[in-house]
């Protein structure tokens, strides 16, 4: 259970959004929730799914965030929105995919999580080597919850089409680096300093938060407090119950998160 302290920060956070993309949040003027299209938007993922990897899963992730989102409120299935969640997925589906150096079918969803969880154990010699540019792995967590997720809303096949996509993004190579020329300069980042009072009501964080992503000089910015740092923490939540390996799920976490406790940190 979160205290109210970071319940109030993270509110915080979301006015923050809230206000730096109002246009964003402009409400419709009439909402007509139709409940029988939400299978459209599913159904538009195929073709972004078929054949390989594609914009670091953001379709299979959308999708899943989007199908939940109104099943849980109906009202919300507007025709507008609902085509405009389609047209993203389309226009993915058109971008040149990518496959998984080798192809190894997952026996289930709980293969796939392990599977995520395995792949980023490779990338421990990077831990406080900041300069070391990392592979994306906010998006792989994002994008293995997805698919779990998409399973349980009962989209079986679907997932079972994505996890090919899958391989493709867990298997990028561990960068390779002269220890000499990368000093070690090592942060706390566990699981529970991220999710600590102390983080969420750091003004160095609100600070980073509150400007505009850059890659340079801020990559700590807006991008990651305005969505992505919220999306990462609610899916490796639901994921890290699934491991039972508890030193495994604490070097996963010291990796994953480093970033978001150290804006010096490339990728990830």
């Amino acid at each position: 259970k979160l205290s109210d302290i970071v319940v109030e920060n993270i509110k915080t956070q979301l006015d923050a959004l809230i206000q730096a993309h109002k246009p964003q949040f402009t409400p419709f003027p009439i909402i007509k929730g139709d409940e029988a299209l939400i299978g459209d938007v599913p159904e538009s993922l195929k073709p972004a799914v078929a054949g390989g990897l594609r914009a670091h899963g953001h379709a299979v992730i959308y999708t899943s965030l989007s199908v939940r989102a109104m099943r849980d409120a109906p009202h919300m299935a507007d025709p507008r929105l609902v085509k405009l969640l389609c047209s993203h997925n389309g226009a993915i589906a058109k971008k040149t995919p990518a496959l998984p150096k080798t192809r190894r079918d997952y026996a289930d969803a709980q293969a796939m999580i392990e599977a995520l969880f395995d792949s980023l154990t490779r990338f421990e010699p990077l831990l406080g080597r900041p300069n070391v540019r990392r592979p994306n792995f906010t998006h792989m967590t994002t994008h293995t919850e997805a698919l779990m997720t998409l399973e349980s809303l009962g989209f079986a096949e679907l997932a079972k089409t994505g996890q090919l996509v899958h391989q493709a993004h867990i298997g990028e190579p561990v960068p390779q680096f002269d220890p000499a020329e990368h000093p070690l300069h090592e942060s706390r980042s566990t699981l529970s300093d991220v999710m600590s009072e102390e983080f969420w009501a750091s003004e160095d964080n609100h600070k980073l938060w509150r400007e505009p992503w850059n890659e340079k000089n801020n990559p700590n910015g807006y991008w990651l407090a305005f969505g992505h740092l919220f999306k990462v923490l609610y899916s490796y939540h639901r994921l890290v119950g699934r491991i039972q390996d508890k030193d495994k799920v604490r070097l996963v976490s010291r990796i994953l998160l480093e970033r978001t406790v150290n804006p010096n940190v490339q990728g990830g």
